[in-house]
């Protein structure tokens, strides 16, 4: 028995003692009933723990209705190690950095965490659950989603209280990052559920829709987005009746920068492919500049939404010369290519964007700043100017024709084609007692076209006018005939 005993003491201290490693391979954690919002899990509890190499660990971490949840990580990753963190249907966040430090959010009813070693025992896991409730009695904004009808764009901001949107079919989820990629953390804040109010389902996060680069959509008509925690970010979400994206194959979002040139390549290979951008102020437009694309190929460009009336323009290899740049305004441009691959040059920079150069055989459009947004409160005013007003610059002849206008109450078109002095050679007004329902086309000689449109009252569809510049060779071309024959006569 003495003998015995020894060897159960050596079994135990001797040098081959297998080290435990420092967590389970699954375990559940739950809140304390009632639940105290003070009080948190965390793991480990002891420092001295050993994190064996290739063993996994998770932690299922349960959340009551009316509630969510903060956990924080601090964790060093070995070579070929991961943290995993999931909250089904749609979201999961892995991390392999060496150093981990994140705050991450979740919701009812539960999320999984998972760790896992790699092949080293050089790295461990330091994490903590906070269960917080949900603001009582919280204000709910509501929208309506119809067939066809245009997107709804929502500022970080707007998030702040629950937003709740009941749509035709389904509902359709995008999501716009801001400029500063620091502040994409923030999008975690951003909760997507599935139904009326923040206790349904859990869908998604505006972090998983941007890192996915696709849309969210409900299972229902009915989702609700709310972001849990206040923080001020430059991204927008985009949202709208899921029909509009009905035989899309991808989409994809642009943040442009304000001063700079992206070029942006389209495949649509496999389907069509859509681009889409938003702009907040009414103080600066996109122009898009050039477009590269595949013969029998169409680049189609939407504002506001994508239904066949709100189509402006398709691009073609045929027009791709002539037809561009081209001024986009409004708050959103979907820009979707049919078939094959294309590439687009697009910039916020109206001085790289060379809309103002005049060139024979030009065409183009113009419009009010919010053409075909369904909000017929958003203020249209907009002034467009193409040309050169300098000592020798080009003369041409500019054609132009008005296809829509609203000209109620006040509301009026002032066109002038002027000189390289700014005299005025031609102006064209109209209001609502005059050219109201003129759509010919109008031709006149000079150096600049500019157009203004001014929307005075409350209310106003905007305008949409076609332009084409052509040689004024031509016409002189015929007084040199005119003035040869003279001479010869003579």
């Amino acid at each position: 028995m003495i003998l015995l005993g020894f060897l159960l003491i050596f079994a135990v201290f001797g040098d081959d003692v297998v080290p435990e490693n420092a967590c389970l391979e699954k375990q559940v954690v739950e809140p304390k009933k009632p639940v105290n919002s003070s009080e948190e899990f965390e793991f480990p509890n002891n420092k001295s723990v050993v994190f064996l190499a290739n063993k996994s660990c998770s932690w299922v971490i349960l959340v009551p209705g009316n509630f969510f949840v903060i956990l924080y990580i601090n964790a060093t990753v070995p070579p070929a190690g991961r943290i995993r963190a999931t909250q089904a249907p749609n979201h999961t966040e892995s991390f392999t950095d060496t150093h981990v430090e994140v705050a991450l959010l979740f919701v009812a009813p539960s999320f999984e965490l998972n760790w896992f070693s790699g092949n080293s025992s050089s790295g461990g896991i330091n994490f903590s659950v906070q269960w917080q409730p949900f603001t009582e009695n919280m204000t709910s904004q509501n929208y309506t989603l119809e067939k066809g009808g245009s997107s709804v764009v929502l500022d970080h901001e707007d998030t702040y209280s629950p937003v709740v949107f009941k749509a035709a079919t389904k509902v359709s989820i995008l999501c716009l990052p801001g400029y500063r990629r620091e502040e994409d953390t923030y999008l975690r804040t951003g909760i997507v559920f599935d139904g009326p109010n923040v206790n349904s389902p859990f869908l998604g996060s505006l972090y998983s829709i941007s890192q996915s680069h696709s849309q969210l959509l409900s299972s229902g008509s009915t989702v609700t987005i709310f972001s849990i925690v206040p923080i001020p970010s430059h991204h927008h979400v985009i949202v709208q009746d899921a029909s509009m994206y009905e035989n899309i194959s991808q989409i994809s979002s642009l943040n442009l920068n304000e001063f700079g040139v992206e070029v942006v390549h389209l495949n649509a290979s496999s389907g069509k492919s859509v681009l889409f951008t938003h702009i907040k102020s009414n103080l600066i437009d996109e122009y898009l500049i050039s477009v590269e694309i595949d013969k029998g190929a169409e680049l189609q460009v939407y504002f506001e939404g994508l239904k066949e009336t709100q189509k402006v323009a398709t691009y073609t290899s045929k027009n791709n010369g002539t037809n561009l740049p081209q001024k986009l305004q409004g708050s959103i441009r979907y820009y979707m290519l049919t078939s094959g691959k294309a590439s687009l040059s697009l910039t916020r920079d109206k001085g790289k964007s060379n809309w103002e150069h005049a060139f024979a055989g030009r065409k183009g459009f113009l419009t009010s700043k919010y053409w075909k947004n369904d909000n017929p409160e958003l203020e249209q005013d907009s002034f467009h100017f193409i040309g050169v007003e300098t000592k020798n610059s080009t003369l041409y002849k500019f054609l132009y024709r008005v296809l829509e206008a609203d000209l109620a109450g006040d509301n009026s078109v002032h066109l002038v084609v002027a000189d390289n002095a700014q005299r005025i050679l031609y102006y064209d007004h109209r209001s609502a007692t005059e050219y109201t329902n003129d759509t010919e086309w109008h031709s006149h000689y000079g150096h600049s076209i500019s157009l203004v449109y001014s929307s005075n009252t409350a209310v106003s569809k905007g305008f949409f006018a076609e332009f084409e510049i052509s040689s004024a060779f031509q016409k002189f071309s015929i007084w040199i005939l005119i003035c040869n024959i003279v001479i010869y006569l003579v």
